[in-house]
């Protein structure tokens, strides 16, 4: 019986997903239980997937710590490269800001892909709730690139 988890221990708890589901949705949406516990199995699940390809290379490299750059490594071999640059410069940020150093510049952006550009601050004007931070990030589709 050792390989059973239980439910709660097995999954994020719902009080996190449903504060991170209200955050992105304006105040007076309304979610249902079934949304809910959806949105919990498949972050769980995501978390999980992520993680056992971290900890895979750790086994590989005979290390006993997954690391933070361990699971970077793991969203580019999943195939999530769009995330990469987004929490490496998050990582970068939450680093300097615990250590209390003055951060420097980020790195400047990469290249996007023939026919996409980075999102202007309309995101902000139309009261979204996307950081600033994250919009730098956010690639639209060139509409005269469409033939």
């Amino acid at each position: 019986m050792a390989g059973l988890m239980r439910e709660q221990d097995q999954y994020m708890p719902i009080a996190n997903v449903i504060r991170i589901m209200r955050r992105t949705l304006p105040p007076q949406a309304k979610i249902s239980d079934e949304a809910k516990e959806t949105i919990q199995e498949c972050v769980s699940e995501f978390i999980s997937f992520v993680t056992s390809e971290a900890n895979e290379r750790c086994q590989k490299e005979q290390r006993k710590t997954v690391s933070a750059e361990d699971v970077l490594w793991a969203f580019g071999k999943l195939g999530f490269d769009d995330y990469l640059l987004p929490l490496t410069l998050f990582l970068h940020r939450y680093r300097h800001t615990e250590g209390g150093l003055v951060m420097p510049p980020p790195p400047p952006l990469p290249q996007p892909a023939p026919g996409y550009y980075y999102r202007d601050d309309d995101a902000s004007a139309s009261g979204s709730s996307i950081a600033p931070f994250d919009s730098l990030f956010h690639l639209k589709r060139d509409p005269d690139d469409l033939i």
